[in-house]
């Protein structure tokens, strides 16, 4: 008889809703501790609670590691009020954007940066498209980088670093789930 070590669970990808919160962490330039950010069941009706840093959802595994800033996934907006995913159960609760935050659409907050394929993508998502679902073209290795061009609804428009072309690459599936998330950069120290 053999035993198997048991494996580590693989992570529900969120929800992408309509973009990302990145709330500061770190204290002001007085050293004061940030404003508590209360959660609302509904825009300022209902209290619920304030935000725990404790139980934030950890999308460090999507979005790599920062000190100085929390994402949070926003899945709907009025006015000033952000409706965020506010903990690992997938709870959402509304809150308002004051000074310790930013809100950034999925287009702004890709642009220009070096993605990837989230881990445990199906192969039907790793295809790469002349247009945006036509024209399938290659299959992107799951571990490959890429830079990402433009959004454009559920389709990322993307350059490989080792081609000069352009290929269209699904960024969320038809459930509205995220299919990619950020190179972490590793910075290795030269001797």
């Amino acid at each position: 008889l053999s035993v198997q070590a048991a494996s580590t669970p693989q992570k529900l990808r969120p929800n992408a809703g309509i973009g990302i919160l990145l709330l500061s962490i770190s204290s002001g330039a007085d050293g004061e501790k940030p404003e508590p950010l209360f959660l609302y069941q509904e825009p300022a009706i209902s209290r619920l609670g304030e935000l725990n840093g404790g139980t934030i959802p950890p999308y460090d595994w999507i979005f790599g590691m920062s000190s100085s800033t929390v994402p949070l996934i926003v899945t709907a907006r009025k006015g000033n009020w952000l409706k965020v995913v506010c903990d690992d159960a997938g709870r959402e609760a509304w809150l308002i954007l004051q000074r310790q935050g930013a809100f950034h659409t999925w287009e702004s907050f890709f642009k220009g940066k070096v993605g990837r394929l989230l881990t445990g993508v199906r192969k039907q998502y790793c295809q790469l498209f002349i247009q945006p679902g036509k024209g399938a073209s290659t299959v992107l290795n799951p571990k490959k980088s890429f830079k990402i061009i433009k959004i454009e609804d559920d389709w990322a428009l993307v350059m490989l670093p080792d081609q000069n072309t352009l290929s269209w690459l699904r960024w969320r599936d038809e459930d509205g789930r995220l299919l990619i998330g950020l190179e972490r950069l590793i910075l290795l120290k030269h001797t």
